[in-house]
């Protein structure tokens, strides 16, 4: 009776690689309903091995490999931001296409996760710097600093909102470089204030983080906006989830 392969390599005492299905979502968005668009980030969550755990240390151009780990979605490589044994954040490749696709983690060469991800045309997702039911956003004030509840924005000033799943650009990015020229959005994005529309000056490819869309907004002038206040973002229809921010 012959041995099953398995046998053999522990016999032989080569590695076996147990495949373990990945779960992609929305680095911003947070569940597995909430869908990635072509540029966005987003994150892999599985058991990949005894993996270090490692930052990119630049992202012009970012790395496809980090400490022996690749990932690809539709057989794509993807640039990496992060990975651990338990998470993976990427950009998805910009050239992807929408619909539901194979997402591959690769360590030492071989294949240790398998799984699929819907892509959309927009995925629009706000990051929050806490976990509370608020949800502080990762948002900039005029002046640069970060919003807080110690550094609020003023109404009728801009502030930088950092979102991800903005979908194309023009002119067009390449996978995992910065944009050399000033990069807008193709579709129509709106912000929201205290439910409020908020004048968008700018919604595009961030100048130094691919996978960032920036979008400056006007705080409206409006009495009752004032304190935490909710804030969200559309793209093309699509709305994001909401964080907040403190205005004055």
């Amino acid at each position: 009776m012959l041995a099953k392969p398995q046998i053999l390599l522990l016999f032989l005492g080569l590695p076996l690689f147990a495949q373990t299905v990945v779960t992609v979502v929305n680095y911003a968005g947070y569940t597995g309903t909430f869908p990635v668009a072509p540029g966005s980030i987003a994150s892999a969550y599985g058991d990949f091995g005894a993996i270090a755990t490692t930052s990119a240390n630049t992202v012009s151009p970012m790395p496809k490999e980090l400490v022996g780990v690749r990932v690809r979605v539709n057989a794509v490589e993807a640039p990496l931001y992060f990975v651990s044994r338990n998470q993976i954040n990427f950009v998805v490749p910009v050239g992807t296409a929408t619909g539901r696709q194979a997402v591959e983690v690769v360590s030492g060469g071989s294949v240790v996760s398998r799984g699929t991800v819907n892509v959309y045309d927009f995925g629009p997702g706000l990051a929050s710097s806490d976990t509370t039911p608020a949800r502080q956003g990762i948002v900039q004030n005029q002046n640069f600093s970060v919003n807080s509840s110690s550094a609020r924005a003023s109404r009728g000033q801009v502030i930088q909102i950092y979102a991800t799943g903005c979908g194309a650009v023009s002119p067009q990015v390449q996978d995992g470089v910065p944009p050399t020229v000033l990069s807008s959005s193709v579709a129509a994005v709106k912000a929201y204030i205290s439910g409020q529309e908020a004048q968008v000056q700018f919604a595009g490819a961030h100048p130094q983080f691919p996978g960032i869309c920036q979008i400056n907004a006007v705080v409206p002038d409006r009495p009752f906006i004032t304190g935490q206040v909710p804030l969200a973002v559309s793209v093309s229809g699509i709305e994001s989830n909401a964080v907040s921010i403190w205005v004055q």
